[in-house]
């Protein structure tokens, strides 16, 4: 808290010294900016766009998970992509704050113009023809084919390393059985009829379609030049720690639906910046030397409002983020949590109101998991939760030491929890409240590698601090599926395999029960109290004037956060009307 204390401090100091350096905007720029006379709304062709980034680690999708080779949502398809004409752009049915929200009638085709399902256990995709890789070797431009797709899912699911392979490993029983080109624009695969929704979604839309002759023919992609796809932007330069620029595809493949005569991408260039000093980073932003940047507040909500006040041109669009949570191992019979009643003391000992007032500053809303009010087909209001699920969120210190006594813990107890350095205050948080209800909680600090692998490796011995990852996707029952690294409670619940059962067959053929489903679930889940349940806060994106067509948009589809870089334009006669 002293360091929020003296950033407000050092902030106050600054603004007035900073905020013409800082901002070349101002009411005399705007005024120049509306002389040009072109609506927002009017697409705009060519020019570049200036973004951030990070360095791209690994380059080749063989070898890790498909959302983790960074280059790959700028210069490779899915077959499936978020629908834009729902979005924000078109019909307004989704903010596209957190993807598809889990409901595939907000998605449509990206490689296949159409999908088909048969029968209860088969899937086909059906390829859009005159699609062209770009022109570099060995593709140098031919046309992707069935052959290509069934060559990536063959090679997804079969490589050790890559994401499908570990997941739905051989004998898994959400694996598909079969997968074959019919022809040269069709692809089947035949599935487990409890398991058809959610691979079409993983072959869908989690899993990329890239040459295979970089494979057959070579040895993959090991430097960024080796790069080819058939995506909106050619990877045409990345220099380590500096920049990544990406080159609009000239023969794509896609128009854009709501002006369907302007074929995609609109912009010529795309440079991501890699800037990994935060205060450098937003200097750069501020200066207008950064068109768009997201996630402000995320871990500071400081920021947002520093932004704000010094740069009043810059818009914004603010979301509700992610949230972390106190998980609790819950399946060793030896630790207090395994008794219910220990879990739910542990939450009505935590002022959560106080939390979101003060710490948070009221950016954010009470119930934060397992779905956020966006999630409107699945979320429950907290008025209409059960009354085992309303107390979890009513501070009452004394009820929990009632039930600590119930459980056999009158004195409270000891226990550790293991969390990376930069969440060292907020456990301290929760720490003082445990405090006071008997509940000695030692803090286990690491850097944030250290972290990561005890996280992944499922390490932790009592209790740890992580994000709830399953938020941004909760079909995938991420921190409820057993052996999940996500799944930091270490659930193992046969409830969970039922809902499961629902969500794979019922999906997409019986919409109804699977949102009825996931709603019951959802209450289920918070009952359990596996952890100690946390506001979610809100996070902005903030962009100048000039960069357009966004609305703020976070993405569209399962897990691809980068790909709607193709739908924006950018304005450069504002920008430089405006002084930038």
């Amino acid at each position: 808290m002293i360091k929020k204390v003296v950033w407000l401090l050092v902030s106050c100091l600054m603004v007035l010294t900073l905020i013409i350096s800082s901002c070349g905007g101002g009411e005399d720029e705007e005024e120049v900016g509306e002389e040009t006379g072109v609506s927002p709304e009017t697409p705009k062709m060519g020019g570049t766009i200036i973004s951030t980034g990070g360095d791209i680690s690994p380059i080749d999708p063989t070898t890790a998970q498909a959302i983790r080779v960074g280059h790959m949502q700028y210069t490779s398809n899915e077959l499936i992509q978020g629908d834009w004409t729902k979005g924000p752009a078109g019909t307004g049915e989704t903010a596209m704050d957190w993807g598809f929200l889990g409901d595939i009638s907000l998605l449509s085709g990206e490689l296949c113009e159409s999908w088909e399902l048969p029968d209860d256990e088969t899937i086909i995709y059906n390829i859009r023809e005159g699609i062209h890789y770009q022109d570099r070797a060995p593709a140098n431009g031919r046309e992707l084919t069935a052959d290509d797709v069934v060559w990536n899912i063959d090679y997804q699911f079969n490589y050790e390393g890559c994401w499908q392979a570990m997941s739905y490993p051989p004998g898994n029983s959400r694996r598909p059985t079969s997968w074959e080109a019919l022809d040269r624009y069709t692809v089947e695969v035949k599935v487990p009829a409890d398991a058809q929704a959610i691979m079409l979604l993983e072959i869908g839309d989690n899993l990329y379609t890239n040459p295979p002759e970089c494979w057959t023919e070579g040895d993959g992609w090991q430097d960024w030049s080796e790069v080819v796809g058939s995506g909106p932007f050619v990877l045409s330069d990345y220099v380590v720690g500096s920049t990544i620029t990406y080159t609009k595809h000239p023969n794509y493949f896609e128009y854009d639906p709501m002006h369907p005569e302007n074929r995609l991408p609109y912009i010529d260039t795309l440079k991501l910046l890699i800037i990994p000093d935060r205060s450098s980073l937003l200097s750069s932003f501020r200066t207008g030397n950064i068109d768009i940047m997201r996630g402000f507040g995320a871990a500071n909500i400081e920021e947002a409002e520093d932004v704000m006040q010094r740069c009043p041109d810059v818009q914004y669009h603010k979301r509700l983020g992610n949230t972390s949570v106190a998980g609790m191992r819950i399946d060793k019979p030896e630790l207090p949590f395994y008794d219910l009643r220990v879990r739910q003391a542990m939450n009505l000992a935590v002022n959560q109101e106080e939390i979101l007032n003060d710490y948070l500053k009221g950016q954010g809303v009470l119930v934060g998991y397992p779905y956020i009010p966006s999630f409107e087909k699945f979320y429950t209001p907290l008025e209409e939760m059960p009354e085992d699920v309303k107390m979890l969120y009513e501070y009452d210190p004394a009820r929990a030491k009632e039930l600590l006594a119930d459980a056999g813990y009158p004195d409270g107890f000891k226990t550790t929890i293991d969390c990376q350095s930069a969440s060292a205050d907020e456990v301290s948080l929760i720490k003082a409240y445990l405090d006071a209800v008997g509940i000695d909680m030692e803090i286990q600090t690491m850097e944030t590698g250290a972290f990561m692998g005890l996280w992944a490796g499922r390490g932790h011995e009592e209790m740890i601090y992580a994000p709830l990852v399953g938020l941004w996707a909760p079909f995938e029952q991420l921190c409820t599926k057993t052996g999940m690294y996500s799944n930091v409670a270490y659930i193992d619940d046969p409830y969970y395999e039922e809902v499961g059962k629902v969500i794979g067959a019922d999906m997409a053929k019986n919409p109804d029960k699977y949102f009825k489903t996931m709603k019951e679930a959802g209450v289920y889940e918070l009952a359990s109290a596996w952890g100690i349940w946390l506001p979610a806060r809100y996070s902005y994106n903030m962009w100048w004037p000039w960069f357009q067509n966004s609305y703020g948009v976070s993405w569209g589809g399962w897990a691809n956060t980068e790909d709607l870089y193709k739908y924006f334009w950018i304005d450069e006669d504002l920008k430089a009307s405006m002084g930038y």
